[in-house]
C-alpha cells in the first residue's frame, strides 16, 4: 500500500514513549509498504533522524511548524483568543496552515491508499484527508488526563482552565473520531470510553510494547536503596508525578531510610522541579542510553496521578528486570496483577511504606522481576504488536469502501 503518515515529530529521535511506540510500530511496515512520513518539524538540526527514517524505509518530508503558545508571554496573551477558539489550546498550538497545505499537495499529486494520523491532536487535519480512508493511532484518550489534572490540582484558576481544556478536548475527540474511518486505542480500558462517551464502533486496541532484546544487552547494576523515575519532564503528567512524589512521598521514605536516593531520568526538567535537587535527588536530563540509568535502580517508582493510555515505562522496567511500584492510575490498562508482578499504592503514606518494604525485601523484588519479565515476554514484545497496525489499515479501507 501507499500510506501517508501525519505526525508532529520524527519518531526516530526515540526520546519519549510516543516516539518509541511510533517507530517500533511503523518501521517494520516501512519495509513492506510505501510510507511517506510527513513530520511537522524543521529539518534543520534533525538530519541524523531524517537519515535514520530513510534508512528504515520511509520517505521522510518535513514542514516547519510555527511557534504558537510556546512561551509564557504568548500563552498569557493567547488565552483570551483560545477561550473562544473552536480547538483546545493543546490542539491549536500544534496546528500549522503550511502543514495543511502540504497535506493537500501530496494527496493531489500522489495516489495514496490511506492516511495514517499518528496522534490524537493531528486529527484536526482530517478535513484535509477526507477524500481518503483515514486512520488515527491514538496514544491516550486525551480529555481524561485533563479531568484528572483538575482533580489533582488545588489551584482554583488551574482547575477552571483545566476544566475548559478538558471539555473542549472531549468535544474535539467526539467530533473528529466520528468523522474517521477507523482508530486505535492502547488498552481495553479505553474502549469503554469510546463506546460510552463517543458512541464509536470502528476501533481496535493496539497496545504499547517494548523491545525486549534491547534491554538484555546491558547488565543490571542495582544500587542499594536507589529509586528511579523515567519520563520526559516537558510532559505535564510526568512533571506532576515527580513533583507529587518529591513533595508528598519521598520525605516519608527519608524519615525511615535517610540513605535512599532518587534519580529522575528525562529531558527538560522545569525549574520548579529542579529546586528539589539535593544529595538524595538527582535529575539527569536527556541521557544517551536510558538502559544504564534504569538498570541501576533497586525499584522504579511510577507515582502518576493524571495519566491516560498505558505506560511504556512500566513495560521497559519489566524488560530491564527492575521491580515496579506504581499508583493504580500509573498501571492502568496493562495486564498486570498487584502483588504478583507489580506493587500498587495510591496514598502517600501507603506508597512510602510499600517503597520501603520493596527496598528491604530482596525476595519480593526478585519475584516481581521474574513475573514482570514473563508478562512482557508473553504479551508485549513489539514484534507481536506491529502487525495490528496493518490490520487496522485494512479495516479502515474496508469501512470506507462500505460507506
Amino acid at each position: 500500500m501507499n500510506i501517508l503518515v501525519l505526525d508532529e515529530w520524527l519518531p526516530s529521535i526515540y526520546n519519549s514513549g510516543k516516539s518509541i511506540r511510533t517507530f517500533e510500530l511503523l518501521a517494520p511496515l516501512a519495509k513492506k509498504h510505501n510510507i511517506t512520513y510527513l513530520a511537522n518539524i524543521d529539518s534543520a538540526g534533525q538530519e541524523q533522524y531524517v537519515q535514520k527514517m530513510n534508512d528504515a524505509g520511509f520517505e521522510t518530508l518535513c514542514v516547519p511548524r510555527p511557534k504558537v503558545y510556546t512561551n509564557p508571554l504568548s500563552v498569557l496573551f493567547g488565552i483570551p483568543y483560545a477561550l473562544f477558539d473552536r480547538y483546545p489550546i493543546s490542539v491549536r498550538r500544534h496546528f500549522s496552515t503550511d502543514y495543511a497545505v502540504k497535506i493537500q499537495q501530496l494527496i493531489a499529486e500522489r495516489k495514496y491508499d490511506l492516511v495514517h494520523i499518528e496522534w490524537t491532536h493531528y486529527a484536526a487535519y482530517q478535513p484535509y484527508t477526507k477524500r481518503l480512508p483515514t486512520f488515527v493511532c491514538t496514544h491516550n484518550v486525551e480529555y481524561l488526563s485533563w479531568y484528572r489534572f483538575v482533580k489533582a490540582t488545588p489551584n482554583p484558576v488551574k482547575k477552571l482552565l483545566g476544566l475548559h481544556e478538558g471539555y473542549k478536548l472531549k468535544r474535539f475527540e467526539k467530533e473528529f473520531y466520528n468523522a474517521l474511518d477507523y482508530l486505535s486505542v492502547v488498552s481495553e480500558h479505553e474502549t469503554a470510553l469510546l463506546r460510552n462517551e463517543f458512541g464509536l464502533k470502528n476501533f481496535c486496541v493496539i497496545p504499547n510494547g517494548v523491545a525486549i532484546a534491547h534491554y538484555d544487552t546491558v547488565p543490571n547494576t542495582p544500587k542499594d536503596n536507589h529509586l528511579v523515575y523515567c519520563g520526559s519532564l516537558d510532559a505535564f503528567v510526568n512533571a506532576d508525578a515527580v513533583g507529587y512524589f518529591l513533595h508528598d512521598i519521598f520525605p516519608l521514605i527519608l524519615q525511615k531510610k535517610p540513605e535512599t536516593t532518587f534519580t529522575v531520568i528525562g529531558r527538560n526538567p522545569p525549574d520548579w522541579l529542579l529546586k528539589f535537587q539535593s544529595a538524595n535527588v538527582h535529575f539527569t536530563g536527556s541521557v544517551p542510553d536510558i538502559r544504564i540509568a534504569l538498570k541501576e535502580a533497586a525499584v522504579e517508582v511510577v507515582p502518576l496521578r493524571i495519566a491516560g493510555g498505558t505506560r511504556l515505562k512500566i513495560l521497559e522496567a519489566f524488560a530491564a528486570k527492575v521491580p515496579v511500584l506504581s499508583t493504580s492510575i500509573g498501571a492502568e490498562g496493562l495486564h498486570i496483577e498487584h502483588g504478583k508482578n507489580i506493587v500498587l499504592a495510591d496514598e502517600p503514606q501507603e506508597f512510602a511504606d510499600k517503597c520501603i518494604e520493596l527496598l528491604e525485601n530482596a525476595d519480593l523484588r526478585n519475584r516481581l522481576i521474574s513475573e514482570g519479565r514473563k508478562v512482557v515476554d508473553e504479551e508485549y514484545d513489539w514484534s507481536r504488536i506491529s502487525p495490528l497496525v496493518e490490520q487496522a489499515w485494512e479495516r479502515a479501507r474496508l469501512y470506507r469502501s462500505n460507506r
